[in-house]
């Protein structure tokens, strides 16, 4: 229990501490950009030691490297941000990524390792694209173009500055725009495009002043003073130099001097070009500022007729030159595996493009094919729900017949019923009739009474219409109409013919239909063969019903 504890109590601290170092680290980036001094400060005071996970140690790392770097503290080792730069290569965090190749090539820079440094920006610059930040890709194209210039491609340098000044001005970031301005026109004075040069540095001269920027002012006004002076304006390089001392209220530097003896030589004032040669006489620390200053002071020396001295200074600046031009033939390297890398990328993209034109083939085959099968659904859902909708029209149909029949033989039966009960009413009035005779003739001559009877109400039968027309209707409810069916079929049949097939068709026998005709017996069996024979050889639709109620 009490280790448990302890554990408990201590997963606990190491939360709460992680915890803080995470604000801590937060509240660095925040003040990153606008106070680089207080972002610095900040991650002083947090022990590296302390940090345990990976991806807490690689962004202090990052963020470390980013605040010396605004803090203008130069740096030439790796150790810390190689942390950074391990980590965010497999990470899915491109800022982060391309942050950490970004500061690792300014620390190869700062170590002139110039090749390996603009292999690692060329390589950074399609991360950087993916982000879509004018800004960093304005960072990103101004050091390249710094490291042409320091190698002397000034074509290189010139066309990475134009694409940092782009980046900048889209980004809406006037200070470093001045400056990409001011590399333009460096690069454009080299080539000789003075001129152009000019415009640009006096372009980068109005954001400056606007700015206030005290340090890129004096950048511009000494860049302008030499392009002056490469355009035999030597007098207003010097009023360019002199604004520097007015106007900033300083002292001008090495390089500054150099360029205002070379002026004052252009001007054939070699007293005070002398003088600002000897207050330029410092160490320099650009080759090419040196090389100036060796070139000035050679021409200088030989003008005043110190031609030992200017044999000195030439020597040097000749070897300073040599050293550029080997410096550029070193860096053809760099150049190669620039047009491998642009080589690389662009294979990237075609297969990417051949790629996605596949991918979005097979999508629209799969939608067509998809699309075809959803509409055979379709289609046979359809058939299905018409065939269910004509089936179950059909039913109603034939519910409706029914129901029409079951009233129809309801009708027909309860008619039937009614007339049966007629006959059997009349019939038994025959029998009543027969009785009451019988009862009243009975001790007299009753058979002659009985036949005199019973032959009035045969002759009845046999002559009278409504007899014969309610032996027919009896034939008609029993047999299906048979004898309306007779009459529509065979038109021709005699009336007597008809009579003789009524009394069949009502089951009597050959007897009683003598009796009802007056014919003998075999005169009556004869004309019903005869009509029985007619009938089959006729062409009415129903002889054969007609001949088989005859049997």
């Amino acid at each position: 229990m009490r280790s448990f504890l302890i554990i408990l109590l201590f997963s606990l601290t190491s939360c709460h501490f992680e915890t803080e170092i995470q604000n801590e680290l937060s509240r660095a980036k925040e003040n990153l950009q606008e106070s680089p001094e207080i972002a610095l400060n900040i991650l002083e005071h947090i022990d590296p030691t302390t940090l345990k996970k990976k991806r807490v140690r690689a962004e202090y790392a990052l963020l470390y490297s980013m605040a010396l770097d605004k803090n203008y503290i130069f740096v030439d080792s790796d150790s810390l941000i190689r942390i950074a730069r391990d980590f965010y290569r497999r990470s899915n965090d491109l800022q982060s990524k391309y942050l950490s190749k970004f500061y690792y090539g300014l620390i190869l820079q700062n170590r002139k390792e110039y090749a390996e440094a603009l292999i690692n920006h060329l390589e950074a610059e399609n991360d950087c694209l993916q982000l879509g930040d004018p800004y960093l890709l304005g960072l990103l194209y101004n050091e390249i173009s710094d490291i042409y210039k320091t190698q002397s491609d000034y074509a290189n340098s010139l066309k990475y500055a134009r694409k940092s000044f782009e980046n900048y001005r889209s980004s809406n970031r006037k200070h470093h725009t001045a400056y990409a301005l001011a590399n333009m026109g460096d690069a454009q004075a080299e080539f000789g495009l003075q001129d152009s040069a000019k415009i640009c540095f006096l372009s980068s001269l109005h954001i400056a002043e606007s700015l206030c920027d005290t340090p890129m002012i004096r950048f511009t006004y000494g860049r302008l003073a030499l392009a002056h002076i490469d355009n035999n304006e030597p007098q207003k390089a010097i009023e360019a130099l002199w604004k520097i001392r007015k106007e900033l209220q300083v002292d001008l530097d090495s390089w500054e001097n150099s360029v205002m003896a070379s002026a004052y030589r252009k001007s054939r004032k070699l007293d005070s070009a002398l003088y600002y040669l000897r207050q330029a006489e410092q160490t320099f620390t650009d080759s090419r500022a040196k090389a100036h200053f060796d070139f000035t002071a050679a021409a200088i020396h030989l003008e005043t007729g110190a031609y030992r001295k200017a044999a000195e200074e030439y020597r040097h600046s000749a070897h300073i030159q040599d050293s550029l031009c080997r410096s550029v033939l070193r860096q053809s390297y760099a150049n190669l595996h620039r047009d491998y890398i642009e080589e690389r990328q662009r294979a990237t993209m075609n297969t990417l493009q051949s790629t996605r034109q596949k991918l979005l083939l097979a999508i629209a085959l799969a939608v067509v094919f998809i699309s075809f099968i959803v509409y055979i659904a379709y289609i046979n859902w359809r058939k299905r729900q018409q065939t269910k909708t004509l089936y179950i029209a059909a039913i109603d149909e034939i519910r409706q017949t029914n129901q029409l029949l079951s009233l129809k033989l309801d009708a027909q039966q309860k008619a039937n019923t009614k007339e049966l009960r007629r006959l059997l009413k009349d019939r038994f009035s025959v029998v009543n009739e027969l009785a009451a005779t019988y009862y009243e003739r009975q001790g007299t001559n009753e058979q002659k009474a009985i036949f005199n009877k019973v032959k009035a109400m045969l002759d009845s039968y046999a002559s009278n219409e409504d007899g014969k027309q309610e032996i027919e209707e009896a034939v008609n409810a029993c047999y299906d109409n048979v004898m309306v069916k007779i009459r529509q079929e065979l038109p021709s049949l005699k009336e007597s013919e008809l009579n003789l097939l009524r009394y069949v068709y009502a089951g009597f026998s050959l007897r009683v239909i003598s009796v009802f005709t007056g014919d003998s017996i075999n005169y009556t069996a004869v004309k019903k063969t005869r009509l029985k024979a007619k009938i089959a050889e006729s062409d009415a639709p129903s002889k054969e019903v007609f001949t088989s109620l005859m049997s």
